[in-house]
């Protein structure tokens, strides 16, 4: 059964022992995120912070920070995660309009000042300042009026005023340009404790002309509830546990930055748009979400969606058994049942060409977990044949961020799967009995 509800997947996962709460004081500068990334580095859980300096507000962060979480979330299985995620996709759902929301519950429209809503949490020791990293930004085409969800770094400047990052070929990108076409602002509403199936949603690599909000119902099975923004002409999620309303407007741009992204390094200040805000709608009891730049949480919603854009195009060549994107999602490794020598190139060469962010592709047997770095390493070093198992791409750009792009030139794949007249050679051992020991009444306790 889908979580429909931010809130409702944080009472999921306290019931399940899966939410560590962190009760004692923390500092939202810095000490939230730094303490959130030692966990992330360790055992990777979802933490829930209930008193953060400088606002009554708790803050949920790490939440979807494992694959097996985002499948609950939308009452999927695992195993089948990706033809499951592929199939739903194509069952949107209509939108769920109602008129008692309990994002409404509290409505500023005068005297806005974001800062005093909302937890200002600062990430890396560069940041510009406190941004808004969990934000579901929603908006329609100025034309077609097709709703567009995304994820876009806000720096709350103060007051009304924050600066957005926003440009194609991002679709929000898009739609702001449009609209500047025709001297227009943009309205856009930011949804933040939004829920599962949007975030996924918002994610996702699904076709420019195709509706998020209609997707996310899909995902999730059940239409996606839906109120009438405030003080803009948008549908946002009517359980969300905050709302920012307000406007991109056209041929405004300030420097925004700099900021520690996803790639573990910083972009540099640059001019990016303006959103004015003219409301800010929350729930009385308001959960504030923080996510991690190319942390497990950033992976897992970023991650997904170009798995399925890859398990779309390499399903067609043999059976799949899962595709991970271990390290950073500018790659990926498939796990492929082989039946012939030929398939590992005709699959890599297909996942290569998936996505353009795909950069590095490292094919691998069945035997292999290809979300676990160490497992794939170790198939690298012991089945792939460098001599004939490596296909370089010349010139091919991916990652195209205009400072880093001289570095994402040409794409490799990687067959490392064993030949097949060398399967048996390559037959891993077994050690009968492991799955059902119990370490805990085996090994003596540590000693005091």
């Amino acid at each position: 059964m889908s979580q429909t509800e931010f809130r409702g997947l944080l009472r999921h996962l306290d019931e399940s022992r899966l939410l560590r709460h962190v009760s004692r004081p923390v500092d939202a500068r810095h000490e939230l995120v730094s303490i959130m990334r030692k966990v992330q580095k360790g055992q990777n859980e979802p933490l829930l912070f209930k008193s953060v300096t400088g606002s009554p507000t708790p803050v949920a962060t790490n939440v979807l920070c494992r694959r097996s979480i985002l499948a609950d979330s939308l009452g999927l299985n695992l195993p089948t995660l990706l033809p499951d995620l592929i199939k739903r996709e194509g069952q949107t759902q209509p939108l769920d309009v109602v008129t008692d929301a309990p994002v409404h519950e509290r409505v500023v429209t005068e005297n806005i000042r974001v800062e005093d809503e909302i937890p200002q949490v600062v990430h890396c020791e560069e940041d510009a300042g406190p941004y808004i990293t969990a934000g579901v930004c929603i908006a329609k085409h100025p034309g077609s009026g097709i709703h567009n969800a995304s994820w876009n770094r806000i720096q709350i400047v103060g007051g009304d005023h924050m600066r957005i990052r926003m440009m194609a070929p991002q679709h929000l990108g898009q739609y702001q340009a449009a609209a500047e076409r025709e001297n227009k602002s943009l309205p856009v509403a930011v949804a933040i404790g939004a829920p599962p199936a949007l975030m996924l949603s918002a994610a996702s690599k699904i076709p420019f002309e195709a509706d998020e909000l209609l997707t996310a119902g899909g995902w999730q099975e059940t239409p996606l509830r839906v109120t009438q923004a405030k003080t803009v002409p948008l549908l946002v999620p009517a359980d969300a546990e905050y709302v920012i309303e307000g406007y991109v407007p056209p041929h405004v741009m300030e420097d925004e930055g700099p900021f520690g992204e996803f790639t573990d390094g910083y972009v540099a200040k640059a001019p990016n748009n303006v959103m004015q805000v003219t409301a800010i709608t929350r729930r009385n009891d308001a959960i504030y979400h923080v996510i991690l730049a190319g942390g497990p949480e950033d992976s897992t919603l970023l991650g997904v969606p170009l798995q399925t854009e890859v398990y779309k195009r390499v399903s067609a060549f043999g059976k799949i058994r899962d595709i991970g994107t271990p390290g950073h999602i500018f790659g990926c490794v498939v796990s492929l049942e082989k039946t012939s020598d030929e398939q590992a190139r005709a699959v890599m060469l297909a996942a290569l060409a998936a996505h353009p962010w795909m950069k590095v592709v490292i094919v691998v047997d069945a035997d292999v977990d290809p979300h676990d770095a160490n497992e794939v390493m170790w198939a690298v070093h012991t089945r792939h044949t460098p001599e004939t198992g490596a296909y370089v791409i010349p010139r091919i750009g991916s990652f195209q961020r205009t400072d880093v792009r001289d570095a994402h030139r040409g794409k490799i794949g990687i067959d490392a799967t064993a030949p097949m007249h060398m399967r048996d050679v390559f037959r891993r051992r077994k050690f009968p009995g492991i799955e059902a020991l119990d370490l805990d009444s085996i090994l003596d306790p540590l000693r005091p």
